[in-house]
């Protein structure tokens, strides 16, 4: 195969059945933006950001709150605790 002929576009694949292959697929779901509100050792406030891929903001906030438990979480807002039942979601303006 050479370069030109691996660059070129190709028609929609059909199944034997006839569908168009490429419809089946579904589109990725949208990005949220979740902020979850963090309390420092000192009494300071904050939030912790996630940008996540979720269908829906129950699996958005699920999956924000999945991360931030992580150890790498957890020292990126150095120790701070969180406060998901105040969690936010929301999508952002260009849907990236």
């Amino acid at each position: 195969m050479t370069l030109a002929s691996a660059s070129r576009t190709h028609a929609p694949t059909r199944a034997a059945c006839g569908t168009d292959v490429t419809s089946l697929v579904p589109p990725p779901p949208p990005v949220w933006l979740v902020s979850i509100p963090t309390t420092a050792t000192d009494g300071r406030k904050g939030v912790q950001l996630f940008a996540v891929p979720a269908s829906s903001v129950h699996d958005a906030l699920t999956l924000a709150t999945r991360r931030a438990t992580t150890a790498d979480a957890a020292a990126r807002r150095r120790g701070a605790a969180l406060d998901p039942d105040r969690a936010t979601t929301a999508l952002p303006a260009g849907r990236f």
